[in-house]
């Protein structure tokens, strides 16, 4: 006899009401989406297994929110520890306007130095383990927040050096920890050079 048991993604949205969106700037309707993996039976779903995703979206912009409350995008501040995560790999922790230019552009958001501050002393104290985060981050971000926090990663990395295969690696990594594909990333990268890289200045000298 065969048995056909398998997993499935199950996505739900149901409106949560309306309140003021930080990218809109006004009074907004939002959903509560959720994403969830459920064990199958002949393609009837009988258990869940793991909550996959779970945030509040404006129906007009389409950014996702942690919660009701949340007073920016879910995205903006796992943005913020991706720029300092990637500046103070390559040692350019004093390089504090560009990181500032490249969050505003992406995401519209000021990154103020005591924030740059505050994620250095989390990365360098090894209180948060960057990786671990972004998978804990990812449930409360939509694809267009994981696409601008992985445009923010290579952006970073074009301004920091001249992109080797560990550099574009560390890329692909930051994806896999949000539950994204290569193709996935790729495209995100392909949308940072069509924007001419932002226009923001590079750390490095330029190739002739």
């Amino acid at each position: 006899m065969l048995f056909l048991i398998g997993e499935r993604v199950i996505s739900k949205s149901e409106k949560a009401g309306s309140r003021s969106c930080a990218i809109c700037g006004d009074d907004e309707q939002f959903s509560r989406v959720t994403e969830t993996s459920y064990f199958c039976f002949f393609g009837l779903p009988l258990l869940s297994i793991d909550r996959l995703a779970d945030f509040y979206q404006c129906d007009r912009c389409r950014n996702a929110y942690n919660d009701l409350t949340a007073e920016m995008p879910a995205q903006v501040p796992v943005l913020q520890r991706t720029l300092s995560y990637i500046q103070l790999g390559y040692g350019q922790s004093q390089q504090k306007n560009v990181v500032h230019d490249i969050c505003l552009k992406l995401c519209g958001f000021e990154y103020s130095q005591e924030e740059m501050r505050k994620a250095a002393y989390q990365l360098e104290s090894g209180e948060s383990e960057y990786m671990e985060y972004l998978r804990q981050a990812s449930s409360r971000m939509n694809t267009q927040g994981k696409m601008q926090v992985i445009e923010a990663a290579f952006l970073m990395t074009y301004v920091c050096c001249e992109i080797q295969y560990e550099d574009r690696l560390r890329v692909n990594l930051i994806g896999n920890a949000l539950g994204v594909s290569l193709e996935f990333v790729e495209y995100a990268v392909q949308q940072v050079r069509q924007n001419s890289y932002y226009g923001v200045r590079r750390l490095v000298p330029v190739r002739s």
